[in-house]
């Protein structure tokens, strides 16, 4: 039987609003073995906020998959000690499974391995990728209410094996990084770490 894991992940940014809900998961106990590498197909993102990337990442304003492919690159290495290999999807590459994690349905991704070619060890497919900056307002007194502002990175995603054509772990992400007066290049790079984190978390993949 899967086990359902909460990820609860807290920035001290924004610690005074509590945890800041994360995404769900369902880890197959049948995965133990942590891999080497990762490929990772995706849906190209969906930025809301372009004009951030704009400011923020001028050189990547025409290629924020670029980006991000880069980013995360980096992260997997750095946090999980694999090499990921990135390709840029239509949606109609992949299957789609509904599928509970919490008390809601999702629509996780997962490749067509008969149509994907060269896919081999273990595949990581994102879809609905969105980018976002979000503004939450909570009640701090009878009278009174404070907002904060997020980055926000979200989506559905799955792990499989490519060799036995088998999904290990169904999962939605929602990674956040508190924003101050003004968004930065090092809030987007703080939230790809915190992606990343989200994505091996309760895995193989996370370092013991």
């Amino acid at each position: 039987m899967k086990k359902l894991i909460t990820l609860a992940l807290c920035a001290s940014t924004f610690m005074f609003f509590g945890c800041a809900k994360a995404g769900l998961k369902n880890v197959d106990p049948s995965w133990t073995e942590p891999a080497t590498s990762v490929t990772v197909l995706y849906t190209q993102p969906l930025v809301k906020n372009g004009s951030d990337v704009t400011d923020d990442l001028p050189e990547y304003a025409d290629n924020f998959s670029g980006w991000m492919e880069k980013r995360m690159g980096e992260e997997f290495q750095k946090q999980a000690g694999v090499t990921a290999k990135f390709e840029q999807k239509e949606a109609g590459s992949f299957n789609f499974a509904v599928t509970k994690l919490g008390k809601k349905e999702f629509s996780i991704p997962s490749p067509k391995f008969d149509e994907v070619e060269g896919l081999d060890g273990l595949v990581l497919t994102i879809s609905n990728f969105e980018v976002d900056r979000i503004s939450e307002t909570k009640m701090t007194g009878p009278t009174s209410a404070e907002t904060r502002t997020y980055l926000q990175y979200s989506g559905e995603y799955s792990y499989a094996k490519a060799a036995e054509k088998q999904v290990v772990t169904s999962g939605t992400f929602k990674a956040r990084v508190g924003l101050g007066f003004a968004m930065t290049k090092g809030d987007w790079d703080k939230n790809v770490e915190n992606l990343v984190e989200e994505l091996i978390k309760d895995t193989p993949l996370q370092k013991k």
